[in-house]
């Protein structure tokens, strides 16, 4: 039994739960279209399922150990089939898991003033030209096209409203 397998699995579970009791007031279909409450429902239903499977897991018993019959690799014969231990003065979080919170933190309050187009298109240019370093292509297609894919169609397809910037001059956000 691993008991930080489940104890995660309690965490996941009751906020599935939670999110599905909230969910539950909020009508399901709505002119014959899924309404407010129907991806709520899906997305909590689905938390709720996981965080089970996750109790599960890990109430079952731990696997027994293998030992190898044949010659061993170094490495095996150091980690044994178990994750390396930390090493010292490394800290625990990396930076870039925080730098890419950071970037999404300040992108939220950029949406009112600069539109979801431009916005969206800044924070992936960062995230993919900055954090994960890549230069190419289909990165410089990507930060174009998808911001603009996705506001034709939340915009012009679903009828949604997208923040459209302190200028509302249409599909830029500017």
């Amino acid at each position: 039994m691993r008991r930080s397998d489940v104890a995660f699995g309690v965490v996941i579970t009751a906020l599935g739960a939670g999110a599905l009791t909230m969910a539950l007031f909020m009508p399901f279909f709505s002119e014959n279209t899924p309404g407010p409450g129907f991806f709520p429902r899906l997305v909590s239903l689905g938390l709720v399922i996981l965080g089970l499977l996750q109790i599960r897991q890990g109430m079952r018993p731990a696997i027994p150990e293998v030992r190898p019959v044949g010659p061993v690799s170094h490495l095996e014969k150091v980690a044994h089939g178990k994750a390396a231990p930390r090493e010292p003065g490394k800290p625990f979080l990396s930076r870039r898991p925080l730098i890419v919170l950071a970037a999404y933190i300040a992108a939220v309050p950029l949406f009112s003033v600069l539109g979801f187009v431009l916005t969206t298109t800044l924070l992936l240019a960062f995230l993919l030209f900055y954090v994960e370093k890549r230069r190419n292509l289909g990165a410089y297609f990507g930060t174009l096209v998808i911001p603009i894919a996705t506001w034709l169609l939340f915009v012009q397809l679903l009828g949604m409203e997208l923040p459209a910037g302190m200028f509302h001059l249409g599909v830029l956000g500017i």
